[in-house]
């Protein structure tokens, strides 16, 4: 998996190993050093569930600029959620993520690459089964047999495929295999003042098939302490302020009336 995680590709920076390693040193050092906020769901305008993803370490927003050295680093590993962006309000969600590459972008090329890719790691698990069976004992042949006639059936369909890919429409994606992540839903503040909305999904601890801790991920979310321990009926921090400097204020049908005394007469 290390070697995969490291190839280059478009959706990801390459590095050199030493420089990686240089930079992952360095952000985890900030990561480990900088002081954690403990969320308080009584106080905290917070909802949902972050469980079930990577450790999530809660950081006030007086410390984004301890983090500018790695700001662009793309790191495997740890993630910042919302750097420059720190939340008012968040909400936890989990999300189906998935890669879809439908039939129609598939180009010739591209199919023979995924077959062939397919067919190798097939005929590698083919011969993995094979070698294990002259170690077992008979009455344990029988399950693996069965699945090693399972692989030599789908390599032969597939290289079949492979002497006329032109022949077959092929999607790719990883849909079924249930990518569930934690989605984080949070507001910031703009600089003009009003609030916007962004979603980030988070990193999933890694697992094996059995279920076991192969690399423990972790998510750095900035949190603005000054509001998140409030609501947030209003998107106009202009607005916000005229109207909170009326001292009175009551009810009026779908309206509220605000009021304050006047310093002199004359200016009304």
């Amino acid at each position: 998996m290390e070697e995969e995680e490291f190839a280059p590709s478009a959706h990801r920076k390459h590095y050199a190993r030493p420089e990686y390693d240089r930079l992952l040193q360095l952000l985890t050092h900030l990561m480990n050093q900088v002081p954690k906020l403990r969320p308080d769901r009584d106080a905290w305008d917070i909802e949902g569930d972050w469980a079930a993803t990577g450790v999530i370490h809660f950081v006030d927003a007086a410390y984004q600029a301890l983090f500018e050295p790695v700001y662009d680093f793309d790191c495997r590993s740890i993630k910042f959620v919302n750097l420059h962006k720190p939340a008012v309000r968040v909400t936890f969600y989990r999300k189906h993520r998935y890669r879809l590459v439908k039939a129609k972008d598939m180009t010739t090329d591209m199919k023979v690459e995924q077959i062939r890719l397919y067919v190798d790691d097939l005929t590698a698990k083919a011969g993995a089964l094979e070698a294990k069976l002259n170690q077992l004992f008979v009455t344990d042949k029988p399950g693996i047999q069965d699945k090693l006639e399972l692989y030599h059936q789908q390599i032969g369909e597939w290289q079949q495929i492979l002497l006329r890919p032109e022949h077959y429409e092929l999607a790719l994606s990883n849909y079924e295999r249930q990518h569930l992540y934690v989605t984080a839903n949070y507001k910031y503040r703009l600089p003009s003042g009003e609030y916007a909305n962004q979603q980030e999904h988070l990193l999933n601890t890694q697992r094996d098939r059995l279920g076991n801790i192969t690399q423990v991920r972790h998510n750095i979310f900035f949190i603005d302490p000054a509001e998140i321990v409030r609501e947030h009926p209003y998107q106009n921090r202009e607005v916000e302020g005229y109207l909170a400097a009326f001292p009175i204020k009551s009810e009026v049908g779908k309206y509220r009336l605000y009021a304050r005394q006047l310093q002199d007469p004359a200016d009304q």
